[in-house]
């Protein structure tokens, strides 16, 4: 529960999602309800509003109801929004970091009833932990279904729905040949490998009206995608499970009309030189100018001689912050990471942390299951009073279909407690346990990969500003887990705060003109 006291005209609003999984329905739905609402009266607050996304990822920032969330946020319609647990915001890190961090800049604070909402000492980066767990949990039962999925794969099965043009699939999903389609793959074979224009072979195509497997109009990407499938020439291929198993599959052409193809590919793409201007800037959302207070983005350049380079710009016209290279600012935070907060006796504090939320949420009461025990003790108590009614002969049809109906209730009540108890938790560390993970941080230089610098970042910065001459780092640690720390001087809390969840101001340091 936060310091701030959430009564007193304070105005809440709530979130359910649920992805539509097999275990995933409506129910969902209606559990997260009940939890948050039964959070809501414990603390003296009403729900004002619903926002409801269904059948819809949390892999994902594309909800339409979490997106109108966030918009009402800018309007100050409301002060709390309460879920049901961390996930349901965001299963991605990133999202999570970005989305909550709009909220608290709208002065709306979330709320969990699932969940422990930890105070003071360690924990904004315990809720960061927590995050992180959500994030493995989503990609474990990812990785079961996976392994199913390969499985199938190794048999040379079609996976999924969809189906190349040309294949269907018999009684046991293997594939075998759709004549119709199988013509019209043949067409842009023989046409591509004669070198006639894709633009061309797309024309004819939609003239006869013919369509792709999804019974869309031919374009020319899609006649790449069939040109470059080695399926039409009997290879199953799997990228995503690292299966290629030749001749698994029917042959719609033969070898020689596939290499004419690849080559006239080739030669079609020889004359193209695409620029890669793209790159990981792993302090977005982050990163805010030290003189203006603007949310600096990542940028690119070019030299006379082509070459590109990297940046983070402040995008305000009227700031004067020179840009900085990538490279160099990335590079000064992750190594004050690594200095700063990468010590045994932090880290040994923000073990002690976790451990503490880890209690917490073990010894917090479940809401939904004692509403579901109480509905059906209820229930109970209901239909035994009909039962002895008729047993002394004083019920009549209507009573005798009434208990009926209350030991239909009975029994659901009785599957959802059972469902309720037989769902995964989330894995308990220990003290070494949590020490072991942290320590995973540790490695040499030559092995900091970029997705180590993103998740060194996400971990423990929560906030980066960079002026002319100053950078200057805030860390998810509370004051107590850092205090002796050596570069944390124990004032100038960055402004903003609130008082149970100050930042420590870790690192401040000088840069030299560029």
């Amino acid at each position: 529960m936060p310091k701030k006291n959430p009564s007193g005209g304070k105005r809440l609003v709530a979130y359910y999602r649920y992805s539509g999984g097999s275990h995933q329905t409506e129910q969902s739905i209606e559990g997260q309800r009940r939890d948050c609402e039964t959070y809501a009266r414990i603390h003296g607050m009403v729900i004002l509003h619903e926002y409801i996304d269904r059948h819809i990822s949390g892999k994902t920032d594309d909800r339409p109801e979490f997106q109108q969330m966030i918009a009402d946020s800018g309007k100050g319609m409301f002060d709390y929004v309460i879920c049901w647990k961390t996930d349901r915001i965001a299963r991605s890190r990133y999202d999570s970091i970005i989305y909550k961090k709009k909220l608290r800049d709208n002065g709306v604070e979330l709320l969990y009833a699932a969940e422990a909402n930890v105070e003071g000492s360690g924990g904004i980066i315990v809720e960061g932990l927590m995050e992180a767990l959500a994030e493995y949990y989503s990609a474990e039962l990812a990785e079961k279904v996976r392994r199913g999925m390969r499985e199938s794969a190794l048999k040379g099965k079609a996976i999924g729905s969809s189906r190349p043009l040309g294949l269907t699939v018999d009684k046991d999903k293997k594939y075998i040949i759709d004549p119709a389609g199988a013509a019209a793959v043949r067409y842009i074979f023989e046409q591509y490998a004669a070198g006639a224009a894709s633009s061309a072979i797309v024309a004819h195509l939609n003239e006869q009206g013919l369509c792709t497997s999804r019974g869309n109009p031919f374009n020319k990407s899609s006649v790449v995608r069939i040109i470059q499938n080695e399926v039409y020439r009997g290879v199953y291929v799997s990228p995503k499970f690292d299966v290629r198993i030749e001749g698994a599959v029917p042959a719609i052409i033969d070898d020689d009309l596939w290499e004419r193809a690849q080559k006239m590919f080739i030669r079609n793409r020889q004359s193209r030189s695409p620029r890669n201007d793209r790159a990981d800037y792993i302090l977005s959302g982050k990163l805010f100018c030290g003189e203006c207070g603007t949310a600096m983005k990542g940028v690119s350049g070019h030299s006379s001689n082509g070459e590109v380079y990297f940046y983070y710009n402040c995008p305000c016209k009227d700031c004067h912050r020179r840009n900085i290279p990538k490279d160099e600012l990335e590079g000064l935070v992750i190594r004050t990471v690594c200095n700063d907060v990468l010590q045994p006796d932090v880290m040994d504090r923000i073990a002690d942390s976790v451990i503490e939320a880890q209690t917490a949420e073990l010894n917090q009461p479940n809401p939904e299951k004692e509403a579901l025990q109480h509905e059906l003790a209820d229930v109970q108590r209901k239909a035994k009073n009909l039962l002895s009614a008729l047993e002394n002969g004083t019920a009549g049809a209507m009573l005798t279909n009434r208990l009926a109906e209350l030991e239909q209730q009975a029994n659901t009540l009785s599957y959802q407690l059972s469902s309720l108890e037989s769902e995964p938790k989330f894995p308990v560390f220990s003290k070494e346990e949590v020490l072991y993970l942290l320590e995973q941080f540790l490695i040499a230089p030559s092995e900091k990969t970029k997705a180590y610098r993103r998740r060194l970042i996400d971990t423990f910065v929560s906030k980066i500003e960079v002026s002319n001459t100053e950078l200057t780092i805030y860390f998810n640690i509370a004051e107590e887990d850092c205090g002796k720390m050596k570069k944390a001087p124990q004032s100038n809390q960055p402004e903003g705060c609130s008082t149970e969840k100050q930042m420590v101001r870790v690192a401040r340091i000088e840069l030299t003109a560029s």
